[in-house]
């Protein structure tokens, strides 16, 4: 078995635009197959959301989404909305993440994986064996929704802490650096958690830092483990402005640097030395292992 990579993106700043040109780049120029995530809810509005407050308020491209989601393009739950408190007053519910995904259960598919998403005001994410602002697996909240997850057929989490800075990571749950931790959830449920690469970058990575990500040393540290793996923690639908703040991605996306860097992994993967494949497979290939 080869040492693996894939990549596990985060939609937030992204308008439609920008996640159609991404996967456009990775896929015509590159001949990358990934996935993306989306959002149940924005609040504020975004393209990349089905609804904006509640179900009955359908975000600006919900027909592309649902379109993309049953395509399998779209098989990550950027938690269930962007509830940050940079962006919205509007806290999530148990009612009404419930009710989204029984209309994403009868229109489309539930995806399998589920990563947390933005800052504490977004109470509905997972806090895992280390909750802190986190009331998703909180019974006696009324954002309480990991039953519901679960029950939906999602498998794998990512929550907050699940960050590392080295770069392969073990098919293992133990280990100097595993890929995965089984968890227990406050709800007393058990929860199985993958990790992500981030690097050691002073803000969180973005399309400007991709390259960074891909260096040389660190692809070649995968390519000469022992079937290691990396996810590749994303946000490459947003750049930085000069202050630091990020922005939905000018044009060209991917620097020079990030340019670079993809090249290398497709090189990488033409020599047979690295498998690059979308996180669901390579997320069930890894658990099947276990």
């Amino acid at each position: 078995m080869l040492p693996s990579l894939t990549f596990c993106n985060d939609i937030d700043f992204s308008d439609w635009q920008t996640y159609q040109e991404v996967h456009r780049i990775l896929l015509e120029e590159f001949g990358i197959v990934t996935t993306d995530s989306f959002w149940l809810f924005a609040p504020a509005g975004s393209d990349m959301a089905l609804f904006k407050s509640n179900c009955q308020e359908k975000g600006p491209k919900h027909d592309e989404l649902l379109e993309e989601i049953l395509a399998g393009r779209l098989n990550i739950l950027h938690s269930a909305g962007n509830f940050s408190q940079t962006d919205t007053s509007v806290r999530s519910s148990r009612g009404m993440i419930s009710e989204a995904l029984q209309y994403l259960s009868d229109h489309a598919r539930i995806p399998q994986i589920w990563t947390n998403h933005g800052d504490i005001g977004d109470i509905q994410n997972i806090g895992g064996s280390s909750p802190y602002y986190q009331e998703g697996d909180l019974p006696s909240s009324e954002t309480y929704i990991v039953d519901l997850l679960l029950h939906y057929g999602v498998r794998f989490f990512w929550l907050d802490y699940h960050c590392s800075n080295t770069f392969v990571f073990e098919r293992a749950d133990t280990g100097n650096n595993p890929l995965w931790s089984l968890e227990t959830t406050r709800s007393g449920h058990q929860i199985r958690c993958f990790r992500r690469f981030r690097g050691a970058l002073p803000k969180a990575p973005t399309a400007l830092t991709l390259g960074d990500q891909l260096s040389a040393s660190n692809l070649e540290a995968l390519a000469t483990s022992d079937r290691g793996v990396t996810i590749i923690y994303q946000h490459w639908c947003a750049h930085r402005d000069a202050s630091g703040k990020a922005i939905v991605a000018g044009r060209p996306i991917f620097p020079e640097t990030a340019m670079l860097g993809l090249k290398q992994l497709v090189k990488l993967r033409e020599q047979q030395r690295i498998a690059l494949m979308p996180l669901e497979e390579l997320l069930n290939q890894c658990a099947s292992a276990l």
